[in-house]
């Protein structure tokens, strides 16, 4: 079994940084599961490390798409499998690194999705109406998870469930404990209080960094760019309102540093209750030891 590291963790906690260092002792190159940082033009909003501070280090699926292009955990999960083998094929050792959580565990555990089957599409002259009855008769959590009007995805989900004989409910519960890799996650957290005061100084830099000046050319390119996808995600999404005259720069500011700190606390209560890590704190004196004792220890054992 491949081994992988995993460097998971709270915004602001360091998690680049120290994956670099650890890609240089360890001979690796970094998978990037930031589902942000994927896109070209978002970059100071989503704390992509600038290539001048890589270091060298080969980093996977940064800046792999537009923001027009939707991104998904699907094609994360494709898209990391193959750089993991490249990595390999190399003689080196795959790092991940990022605090999305689903992407995470859609990568390591064998996951199925609706879209897994990317054969054509195969038509059907029935109503739009007949084929959600008959998405909901075969496989109704998925019928529950996709509007009855959206034809393109009752086909893919009827397709799915024909073509694997089993419901999506069914695959991922054949597989929820399967893992496919050696994965060995680290979570990096702390005080919370000296956490969010990092989050907020983060913020505050990307303000100084021209994140506003960022935005703004977006905005001035496309004026519906806030419908996107792309631009859900925090730190962008509050810019919304700036362009409406509804707020501030300062009042975004604020609001981009809020719903920070409730995506951390999210990210924290997810991770303690979806994947197994091993937890550093961050702001312990023997934080760098703790990790390199826990890799030395993973290194050391033998998964078939």
């Amino acid at each position: 079994m491949k081994k992988v590291l995993v460097i998971a963790g709270l915004t602001a906690s360091g998690k680049s940084s120290l994956a670099i260092k650890l890609a240089h002792e360890l001979n690796g190159e970094i998978i990037s599961a930031d589902s942000v940082a994927v896109y070209k033009e978002l970059n100071v909003g989503s704390a992509k490390t600038p290539i001048e501070e890589r270091e060298g280090i080969v980093h996977h699926l940064i800046d792999v798409t537009d923001i027009h292009t939707p991104y998904n955990v699907a094609r994360f999960q494709e898209d990391a499998r193959n750089a993991i083998d490249l990595i390999y094929a190399k003689g080196k050792l795959p790092i991940v690194v990022g605090g999305t959580g689903l992407y995470l565990n859609a990568l390591i555990k064998d996951y199925r999705f609706e879209l897994e089957h990317q054969g054509d599409i195969v038509e059907d002259d029935r109503d739009t109406e007949v084929l959600y009855q008959e998405l909901v008769t075969l496989d109704p959590q998925s019928a529950e998870s996709i509007h009855p009007n959206n034809r393109k995805r009752i086909l893919r989900a009827l397709e799915s469930v024909k073509y694997h004989e089993k419901t999506r409910k069914d695959l991922n519960q054949d597989k929820k404990d399967v893992v496919l890799y050696d994965a060995l996650v680290l979570f990096l957290q702390g005080d919370r209080k000296k956490v969010y005061e990092r989050i907020e100084s983060r913020v505050d830099l990307m303000f100084e960094n021209g994140l506003v000046e960022e935005v703004s050319a977006l905005y001035s390119s496309d004026p519906n760019v806030f419908d996107l996808q792309s631009m859900q995600s925090i730190g962008y999404r509050e810019f919304k309102d700036y362009f409406l005259g509804n707020n501030s720069l300062v009042e975004t500011s604020d609001l981009i540093k809020r719903n920070t700190r409730r995506f951390a606390k999210r990210q924290l209560t997810w991770f303690k209750h979806q994947m197994v890590c091993e937890w550093m704190d961050i702001f312990s004196p023997t934080f760098k030891s703790d990790v390199h004792d826990s890799i030395i220890k993973w290194q050391g054992e033998t998964h078939e």
